[in-house]
Protein backbone atom coordinates (compact mmCIF):
# COMPACT_ATOMS: atom_id res chain seq x y z
CA UNK A 1 0.00 0.00 0.00
CA UNK A 2 1.37 3.15 -1.13
CA UNK A 3 2.15 5.82 1.46
CA UNK A 4 -0.34 8.76 1.45
CA UNK A 5 2.55 11.42 2.27
CA UNK A 6 4.22 9.93 -1.08
CA UNK A 7 2.07 13.00 -2.74
CA UNK A 8 3.33 16.26 -1.60
CA UNK A 9 -0.15 17.82 -2.18
CA UNK A 10 -1.32 15.49 0.52
CA UNK A 11 1.57 15.33 2.82
CA UNK A 12 2.34 19.41 3.73
CA UNK A 13 -0.88 21.21 4.95
CA UNK A 14 -0.70 24.76 4.60
CA UNK A 15 -1.72 27.37 7.75
CA UNK A 16 -1.29 30.97 8.15
CA UNK A 17 0.47 33.62 5.75
CA UNK A 18 3.98 34.34 6.90
CA UNK A 19 4.28 37.12 4.11
CA UNK A 20 4.64 38.05 0.65
CA UNK A 21 7.19 39.20 -2.25
CA UNK A 22 7.64 39.46 -5.79
CA UNK A 23 8.35 35.46 -6.21
CA UNK A 24 5.36 34.51 -4.31
CA UNK A 25 3.51 34.34 -1.08
CA UNK A 26 5.43 32.30 1.87
CA UNK A 27 3.48 30.19 4.47
CA UNK A 28 3.80 28.33 7.78
CA UNK A 29 2.63 24.62 7.28
CA UNK A 30 2.91 21.44 8.62
CA UNK A 31 4.97 17.96 7.39
CA UNK A 32 2.60 15.42 8.09
CA UNK A 33 5.12 12.71 7.82
CA UNK A 34 7.04 14.59 10.49
CA UNK A 35 4.90 16.45 12.48
CA UNK A 36 7.61 19.31 11.61
CA UNK A 37 6.70 23.14 10.95
CA UNK A 38 8.32 24.39 7.68
CA UNK A 39 7.92 27.54 5.39
CA UNK A 40 6.61 26.68 2.17
CA UNK A 41 6.75 29.62 -1.11
CA UNK A 42 3.74 29.05 -3.71
CA UNK A 43 3.77 30.61 -6.38
CA UNK A 44 0.58 31.13 -8.61
CA UNK A 45 1.31 31.86 -12.19
CA UNK A 46 -2.67 32.47 -12.36
CA UNK A 47 -2.15 35.19 -10.09
CA UNK A 48 0.94 36.68 -11.35
CA UNK A 49 -1.08 36.85 -14.93
CA UNK A 50 1.65 34.40 -17.02
CA UNK A 51 4.50 36.56 -15.72
CA UNK A 52 6.98 34.11 -16.89
CA UNK A 53 10.20 35.92 -15.73
CA UNK A 54 8.73 35.17 -12.03
CA UNK A 55 8.41 31.90 -12.78
CA UNK A 56 12.12 31.92 -14.09
CA UNK A 57 13.02 33.28 -10.29
CA UNK A 58 11.10 31.16 -8.82
CA UNK A 59 12.74 28.12 -10.35
CA UNK A 60 16.23 29.72 -9.80
CA UNK A 61 15.40 30.17 -6.18
CA UNK A 62 14.97 26.43 -5.93
CA UNK A 63 18.26 25.80 -7.65
CA UNK A 64 20.44 28.01 -5.61
CA UNK A 65 18.76 26.75 -1.95
CA UNK A 66 19.46 23.37 -3.27
CA UNK A 67 23.36 24.06 -3.04
CA UNK A 68 23.49 26.36 -0.42
CA UNK A 69 24.09 25.16 3.72
CA UNK A 70 24.83 27.83 6.03
CA UNK A 71 22.72 28.06 9.72
CA UNK A 72 21.65 31.57 8.89
CA UNK A 73 20.16 30.74 5.92
CA UNK A 74 16.76 28.07 5.27
CA UNK A 75 17.50 24.78 4.46
CA UNK A 76 15.78 23.73 1.36
CA UNK A 77 13.60 20.35 1.73
CA UNK A 78 11.21 19.97 -0.99
CA UNK A 79 9.65 21.38 -4.22
CA UNK A 80 6.74 19.97 -5.80
CA UNK A 81 3.92 21.76 -8.26
CA UNK A 82 0.03 20.98 -8.69
CA UNK A 83 -0.92 20.47 -12.50
CA UNK A 84 -4.40 21.33 -12.05
CA UNK A 85 -3.85 25.01 -10.08
CA UNK A 86 -1.11 26.09 -11.90
CA UNK A 87 0.72 26.64 -8.59
CA UNK A 88 4.20 25.79 -7.78
CA UNK A 89 5.63 25.16 -3.94
CA UNK A 90 8.84 25.67 -2.37
CA UNK A 91 9.58 23.75 1.18
CA UNK A 92 11.81 25.53 3.38
CA UNK A 93 13.16 25.16 6.97
CA UNK A 94 11.22 27.76 8.82
CA UNK A 95 12.82 30.05 10.69
CA UNK A 96 11.03 31.44 13.58
CA UNK A 97 12.09 34.57 15.15
CA UNK A 98 11.18 38.81 13.99
CA UNK A 99 11.55 40.48 11.24
CA UNK A 100 13.50 43.58 11.58
CA UNK A 101 11.53 45.14 9.47
CA UNK A 102 8.64 45.10 12.47
CA UNK A 103 10.98 47.51 14.77
CA UNK A 104 10.76 50.01 12.03
CA UNK A 105 7.16 49.54 12.12
CA UNK A 106 6.76 50.02 15.47
CA UNK A 107 9.50 53.06 15.33
CA UNK A 108 11.97 51.14 17.41
CA UNK A 109 15.76 51.74 17.00
CA UNK A 110 18.58 49.37 17.86
CA UNK A 111 21.41 50.79 20.69
CA UNK A 112 24.79 50.68 18.84
CA UNK A 113 25.75 47.07 20.37
CA UNK A 114 23.38 45.80 19.16
CA UNK A 115 23.74 47.21 15.76
CA UNK A 116 27.25 45.88 15.71
CA UNK A 117 26.24 42.80 16.10
CA UNK A 118 23.69 42.80 13.28
CA UNK A 119 26.40 43.92 10.98
CA UNK A 120 28.88 40.88 11.98
CA UNK A 121 26.28 38.09 11.73
CA UNK A 122 25.34 39.53 8.20
CA UNK A 123 28.67 40.13 7.38
CA UNK A 124 29.00 36.46 7.97
CA UNK A 125 26.23 35.32 5.49
CA UNK A 126 27.34 37.10 2.83
CA UNK A 127 30.72 36.21 3.28
CA UNK A 128 29.32 32.48 2.56
CA UNK A 129 27.29 33.52 -0.07
CA UNK A 130 29.45 35.48 -2.43
CA UNK A 131 32.63 33.23 -1.55
CA UNK A 132 30.94 30.82 -3.44
CA UNK A 133 31.59 29.69 -7.05
CA UNK A 134 29.65 31.60 -9.05
CA UNK A 135 29.26 34.12 -6.37
CA UNK A 136 25.76 33.78 -5.09
CA UNK A 137 23.99 37.86 -5.03
CA UNK A 138 20.64 38.15 -2.52
CA UNK A 139 20.08 41.82 -4.45
CA UNK A 140 17.57 42.51 -1.91
CA UNK A 141 18.43 42.54 1.31
CA UNK A 142 16.67 44.88 4.01
CA UNK A 143 15.08 44.70 7.10
CA UNK A 144 11.86 42.10 5.89
CA UNK A 145 14.71 39.73 4.57
CA UNK A 146 16.40 39.55 8.26
CA UNK A 147 15.07 37.20 11.04
CA UNK A 148 16.46 37.64 14.24
CA UNK A 149 15.50 34.70 16.40
CA UNK A 150 15.14 34.06 19.85
CA UNK A 151 18.80 33.78 20.49
CA UNK A 152 19.76 36.61 18.76
CA UNK A 153 21.16 34.53 16.12
CA UNK A 154 20.11 36.11 12.45
CA UNK A 155 18.82 34.80 9.41
CA UNK A 156 18.57 35.92 5.90
CA UNK A 157 15.48 35.12 4.11
CA UNK A 158 13.73 35.12 0.62
CA UNK A 159 16.02 34.38 -2.16
CA UNK A 160 13.22 35.21 -4.56
CA UNK A 161 16.02 37.91 -6.31
CA UNK A 162 18.84 35.42 -5.84
CA UNK A 163 21.54 35.50 -8.68
CA UNK A 164 24.64 33.29 -9.45
CA UNK A 165 26.56 35.70 -10.70
CA UNK A 166 29.48 34.18 -13.18
CA UNK A 167 29.33 37.95 -14.58
CA UNK A 168 28.61 39.89 -12.12
CA UNK A 169 28.43 43.03 -14.73
CA UNK A 170 25.10 43.64 -16.45
CA UNK A 171 21.80 42.47 -16.38
CA UNK A 172 18.45 43.32 -17.54
CA UNK A 173 16.11 42.94 -14.86
CA UNK A 174 15.98 45.33 -11.98
CA UNK A 175 16.30 43.45 -8.60
CA UNK A 176 15.47 44.88 -5.17
CA UNK A 177 13.48 47.42 -2.68
CA UNK A 178 13.73 51.09 -3.29
CA UNK A 179 15.64 52.70 -0.83
CA UNK A 180 18.00 49.97 0.05
CA UNK A 181 18.92 48.86 -3.86
CA UNK A 182 22.09 49.65 -5.06
CA UNK A 183 22.12 52.64 -7.56
CA UNK A 184 23.06 50.17 -10.57
CA UNK A 185 20.36 47.84 -9.84
CA UNK A 186 18.35 50.41 -11.63
CA UNK A 187 19.83 49.18 -15.00
CA UNK A 188 20.24 45.20 -13.96
CA UNK A 189 23.68 45.50 -12.64
CA UNK A 190 24.56 43.43 -9.39
CA UNK A 191 27.70 42.04 -7.41
CA UNK A 192 29.22 41.48 -4.04
CA UNK A 193 28.91 45.15 -3.90
CA UNK A 194 25.64 45.33 -4.47
CA UNK A 195 24.71 43.32 -1.43
CA UNK A 196 26.84 45.46 0.68
CA UNK A 197 25.37 48.86 -0.40
CA UNK A 198 21.83 47.10 0.60
CA UNK A 199 22.82 46.49 4.03
CA UNK A 200 24.68 49.76 4.57
CA UNK A 201 21.39 51.27 3.84
CA UNK A 202 19.42 48.31 6.29
CA UNK A 203 21.81 49.46 9.22
CA UNK A 204 21.47 53.05 8.91
CA UNK A 205 17.57 52.14 8.61
CA UNK A 206 17.85 50.18 11.57
CA UNK A 207 19.84 53.10 13.37
CA UNK A 208 17.29 55.75 12.63
CA UNK A 209 13.92 53.48 13.05
CA UNK A 210 12.63 54.53 9.65
CA UNK A 211 12.88 52.85 6.58
CA UNK A 212 15.55 53.82 3.98
CA UNK A 213 13.90 55.56 1.47
CA UNK A 214 12.74 58.02 3.86
CA UNK A 215 16.31 58.93 5.30
CA UNK A 216 17.51 62.28 4.80
CA UNK A 217 19.82 62.41 1.73
CA UNK A 218 23.07 64.90 0.61
CA UNK A 219 23.18 64.69 -2.96
CA UNK A 220 23.46 60.87 -3.79
CA UNK A 221 24.57 59.79 -0.84
CA UNK A 222 22.60 58.82 2.80
CA UNK A 223 23.21 61.79 4.75
CA UNK A 224 25.06 60.06 7.73
CA UNK A 225 25.80 63.21 9.31
CA UNK A 226 22.16 63.82 9.74
CA UNK A 227 21.64 60.35 11.25
CA UNK A 228 24.67 60.81 13.88
CA UNK A 229 25.63 57.14 13.41
CA UNK A 230 27.50 55.24 16.08
CA UNK A 231 31.08 56.33 15.68
CA UNK A 232 32.27 53.02 15.75
CA UNK A 233 30.16 52.23 12.65
CA UNK A 234 30.71 55.43 10.66
CA UNK A 235 33.68 54.29 8.22
CA UNK A 236 32.14 51.02 7.34
CA UNK A 237 28.94 52.72 6.72
CA UNK A 238 31.00 55.54 4.48
CA UNK A 239 32.26 52.84 2.59
CA UNK A 240 29.27 50.56 2.20
CA UNK A 241 26.78 53.48 1.10
CA UNK A 242 29.23 55.13 -1.57
CA UNK A 243 26.69 55.33 -5.11
CA UNK A 244 29.70 54.60 -7.12
CA UNK A 245 30.28 50.47 -7.11
CA UNK A 246 33.79 51.77 -8.27
CA UNK A 247 33.97 53.64 -5.13
CA UNK A 248 32.16 51.26 -2.47
CA UNK A 249 33.76 48.50 -0.79
CA UNK A 250 32.76 46.10 -2.85
CA UNK A 251 33.88 42.79 -0.75
CA UNK A 252 33.06 41.35 3.12
CA UNK A 253 36.77 41.64 3.84
CA UNK A 254 36.81 45.44 3.23
CA UNK A 255 34.05 46.22 5.14
CA UNK A 256 35.39 44.74 8.14
CA UNK A 257 38.53 46.37 7.76
CA UNK A 258 36.81 49.52 8.15
CA UNK A 259 34.94 48.14 11.07
CA UNK A 260 38.53 47.69 12.66
CA UNK A 261 39.65 49.77 15.70
CA UNK A 262 42.48 51.33 13.65
CA UNK A 263 40.58 52.72 10.77
CA UNK A 264 38.18 54.75 14.30
CA UNK A 265 38.92 58.28 13.88
CA UNK A 266 40.44 59.63 17.13
CA UNK A 267 38.54 60.14 19.81
CA UNK A 268 39.68 63.50 21.16
CA UNK A 269 38.06 65.50 19.16
CA UNK A 270 34.21 64.36 19.99
CA UNK A 271 32.37 63.85 16.83
CA UNK A 272 34.75 62.99 14.38
CA UNK A 273 33.17 63.48 11.34
CA UNK A 274 31.50 66.93 10.20
CA UNK A 275 29.56 67.02 6.93
CA UNK A 276 32.89 68.20 5.02
CA UNK A 277 35.43 65.92 6.20
CA UNK A 278 33.24 62.97 6.24
CA UNK A 279 32.40 63.98 2.24
CA UNK A 280 36.58 64.62 2.15
CA UNK A 281 37.03 60.61 3.92
CA UNK A 282 35.37 59.13 0.80
CA UNK A 283 37.38 57.33 -1.57
CA UNK A 284 38.38 59.16 -5.05
CA UNK A 285 37.67 57.62 -8.12
CA UNK A 286 39.96 56.28 -10.37
CA UNK A 287 38.82 58.51 -12.55
CA UNK A 288 40.64 61.72 -13.17
CA UNK A 289 38.84 64.69 -11.59
CA UNK A 290 39.32 68.17 -13.73
CA UNK A 291 39.61 69.83 -10.26
CA UNK A 292 39.63 69.28 -6.37
CA UNK A 293 37.91 72.63 -6.07
CA UNK A 294 34.48 72.00 -7.59
CA UNK A 295 32.59 75.27 -8.59
CA UNK A 296 29.03 75.73 -9.09
CA UNK A 297 27.15 76.35 -12.30
CA UNK A 298 25.99 79.48 -11.55
CA UNK A 299 26.31 82.11 -8.67
CA UNK A 300 22.89 81.03 -6.56
CA UNK A 301 24.51 82.69 -3.27
CA UNK A 302 23.44 86.09 -4.58
CA UNK A 303 19.67 84.71 -3.38
CA UNK A 304 20.46 85.37 -0.03
CA UNK A 305 20.38 89.17 -0.76
CA UNK A 306 16.29 89.27 -1.17
CA UNK A 307 16.35 88.19 2.68
CA UNK A 308 17.09 92.36 2.63
CA UNK A 309 14.15 93.10 1.04
CA UNK A 310 11.67 95.64 3.26
CA UNK A 311 8.42 94.72 4.32
CA UNK A 312 5.50 94.07 2.96
CA UNK A 313 7.62 92.91 -0.34
CA UNK A 314 9.21 90.59 2.03
CA UNK A 315 5.95 88.57 2.64
CA UNK A 316 5.96 87.56 -1.00
CA UNK A 317 9.56 86.54 -0.88
CA UNK A 318 9.18 84.28 2.01
CA UNK A 319 6.50 82.50 -0.09
CA UNK A 320 8.05 81.83 -2.98
CA UNK A 321 11.58 81.36 -1.53
CA UNK A 322 10.10 78.86 1.13
CA UNK A 323 8.10 77.12 -1.64
CA UNK A 324 11.40 76.96 -3.99
CA UNK A 325 13.44 75.49 -1.00
CA UNK A 326 10.90 72.66 -0.67
CA UNK A 327 10.75 72.05 -4.77
CA UNK A 328 14.93 72.01 -4.47
CA UNK A 329 14.68 69.91 -1.72
CA UNK A 330 12.58 67.53 -3.56
CA UNK A 331 14.45 67.52 -6.44
CA UNK A 332 17.44 66.69 -4.18
CA UNK A 333 16.37 63.40 -2.81
CA UNK A 334 14.07 62.25 -5.26
CA UNK A 335 14.91 62.84 -8.30
CA UNK A 336 18.16 64.04 -8.98
CA UNK A 337 19.81 60.51 -7.95
CA UNK A 338 17.74 58.93 -10.65
CA UNK A 339 18.82 61.57 -13.04
CA UNK A 340 22.43 61.20 -12.31
CA UNK A 341 22.26 57.13 -12.29
CA UNK A 342 20.70 57.57 -15.97
CA UNK A 343 23.64 60.06 -16.99
CA UNK A 344 26.47 57.95 -15.77
CA UNK A 345 24.95 54.85 -17.45
CA UNK A 346 24.41 56.14 -20.85
CA UNK A 347 27.90 57.44 -20.56
CA UNK A 348 29.50 54.39 -18.84
CA UNK A 349 31.39 53.70 -22.12
CA UNK A 350 32.92 57.02 -22.87
CA UNK A 351 36.35 57.69 -22.90
CA UNK A 352 37.96 57.85 -19.37
CA UNK A 353 38.66 62.02 -20.27
CA UNK A 354 34.81 62.68 -21.41
CA UNK A 355 33.75 60.23 -18.52
CA UNK A 356 36.05 62.68 -16.27
CA UNK A 357 34.32 65.47 -17.69
CA UNK A 358 30.65 64.67 -17.05
CA UNK A 359 31.47 63.48 -13.45
CA UNK A 360 33.15 67.14 -13.01
CA UNK A 361 29.77 68.73 -14.56
CA UNK A 362 27.53 66.15 -12.27
CA UNK A 363 29.01 67.41 -9.47
CA UNK A 364 28.92 71.47 -10.12
CA UNK A 365 24.75 70.30 -11.02
CA UNK A 366 24.93 68.87 -7.43
CA UNK A 367 26.51 71.74 -6.17
CA UNK A 368 24.58 74.48 -7.90
CA UNK A 369 21.16 72.38 -6.55
CA UNK A 370 22.39 72.04 -2.79
CA UNK A 371 23.71 75.77 -2.57
CA UNK A 372 20.52 77.19 -4.52
CA UNK A 373 18.42 74.91 -1.40
CA UNK A 374 20.48 76.63 1.29
CA UNK A 375 20.63 80.04 -0.13
CA UNK A 376 16.50 79.54 -0.46
CA UNK A 377 16.51 78.06 3.15
CA UNK A 378 18.00 80.80 4.19
CA UNK A 379 15.93 83.70 3.05
CA UNK A 380 12.40 82.25 3.69
CA UNK A 381 13.80 81.57 7.11
CA UNK A 382 14.84 85.49 7.12
CA UNK A 383 12.08 86.81 5.51
CA UNK A 384 9.10 84.58 7.70
CA UNK A 385 6.59 87.22 8.91
CA UNK A 386 6.80 85.88 12.25
CA UNK A 387 10.57 87.29 12.32
CA UNK A 388 10.25 90.21 10.43
CA UNK A 389 10.72 92.15 13.40
CA UNK A 390 14.31 90.81 13.94
CA UNK A 391 15.32 92.04 10.60
CA UNK A 392 17.48 94.38 12.30
CA UNK A 393 19.49 92.11 14.94
CA UNK A 394 22.82 92.93 14.41
CA UNK A 395 23.45 89.35 15.54
CA UNK A 396 21.82 87.67 12.47
CA UNK A 397 24.56 85.93 9.72
CA UNK A 398 24.43 86.35 6.15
Amino acid sequence: MADPYDDPLQRYQIMDPLGRGGSGTTFRAVDRATQRQVAIKVLSLRRVGGDWKRFDLFEREIAVLKTLSHPGIPRYIDSYSSEGTGDYFLVMELVEGTPLSRHLAEQRRFEPTTLRSLVDQALTILDYLHSLSPPVIHRDIKPGNLILDAHDRLHVVDFGGVRQAAHVEGGTTMIGTFGYMAPEQLHGESGPATDVYALGATIAALHAGMEADQLPHDGLHIDLDALDVPAALRPALERMLEPDPKQRARSVDEVRRALQPASLPSSSGGRAHGGSSARAARPKSNLPVPSPEVQPLVPVDGIRDLARVPAPLSILVWILTALGAGSATVFQVLLMPLVFRLVRHFGRNDPAPKRAELEGNLDRFEKTVIDARRSLSYVAGKTHPIRDSDDDDPKRKS
